[in-house]
């Protein structure tokens, strides 16, 4: 459980293709340490219906398929599995669904333009964007057996950010991680001042709670910030990074930043991404939370 004030609950989005069924392992995994409950969410759309038209099928058919799923992950991983289905859109009934459920955390799998939900690149991030809770996005790439040992942590400027450092430390309590600083290189007086204050502050707060890591700072060789992450996540076989995404900014900057977002979250190296929603007042977020 990752807040004090939220339940036992890991909301997993399914249209039964291959990266909903890793998101599934993934959830699981995390759900083996923090003593959740899993439960995979289908919503009714149209491109959803048109499919069971297609295959001349009914609703019947999908709660089929659901319950199959669950008993299978119950058996195969211990981790207590429900299923629920509803009719609506997968860009505003998820995020109503998880608000309402009040699960603690989304795993979800993103892909091409294959499958029923379509959850592909800017589509992925309206999902994130719009979710009450943190979300990890997931590729093809399955969750090691030995779960999250090293987590990236990029340091930039954005300063409603600090949220993530919390979840960070969340993960690596329950894997006992290893994680990676990456800080941001600016020329910027200004930006760099508030990078330099953000590293203090992850750093106060890993030593805080006692959890190992490593430094490392952007080089200036030419390429965005995203891509020099991306490079160094992969280098070290990294298991996830975690983000803060920018749904709380309204600017032409933010277009800039979500198209980064998206550009992370489809990594060539499928390596998982946990997105959380900036907030300003994160006190109620304290590490107390977890368990």
């Amino acid at each position: 459980m990752l807040s004090k004030d939220k339940k036992d609950l890991i909301v997993v989005p399914c249209d039964f293709t291959e990266e909903a069924r890793i998101a599934l392992n993934h959830a699981s995994k995390i759900a083996q340490q923090s003593n959740d409950e899993v439960r995979l969410l289908h919503i009714f759309n149209s491109e959803s219906k048109a499919k069971l038209r297609k295959e001349n099928a009914g609703e019947e058919l999908v709660y089929s398929k659901l319950k199959e799923w669950a008993e299978t992950n119950e058996k195969e991983t211990g981790i207590k599995t429900t299923y629920h289905a509803e009719e609506g859109s997968i860009f505003t009934t998820i995020a109503e669904y998880i608000e309402d459920s009040g699960a603690s955390l989304m795993v979800m799998g993103t892909h091409g333009v294959r499958g029923v939900q379509h959850l592909v690149g800017s589509y992925a991030m309206k999902v994130v964007t719009s979710s009450p809770v943190p979300v990890i996005v997931v590729q093809k790439k399955d969750v090691d057996k030995t779960g999250f040992k090293k987590i990236v942590l990029p340091i930039d400027h954005n300063r409603h950010g600090k949220n993530k450092v919390s979840y960070a430390i969340a993960l690596a309590k329950y894997f006992n991680a290893e994680i990676h600083m990456f800080e941001e290189h600016s020329s910027d007086e200004f930006y760099s001042k508030q990078i330099k204050l953000n590293a203090s502050f992850a750093r106060a707060r890993l030593e805080e709670n006692n959890i190992p890591y490593v430094e490392v700072k952007e080089d200036f060789s030419a390429g965005s910030f995203t891509k020099h992450l991306i490079r160094h996540a992969a280098k070290i076989d990294a298991d996830l990074i975690v983000i803060s995404s920018h749904a709380d900014q309204e600017s032409i900057a933010d277009l800039f930043l979500r198209s980064s977002e998206v550009e992370l979250i489809n990594n060539d190296a499928m390596i998982p991404v946990m997105c959380v929603n900036p907030f300003e007042n994160t006190a109620h977020l304290g590490v107390a939370g977890i368990g």
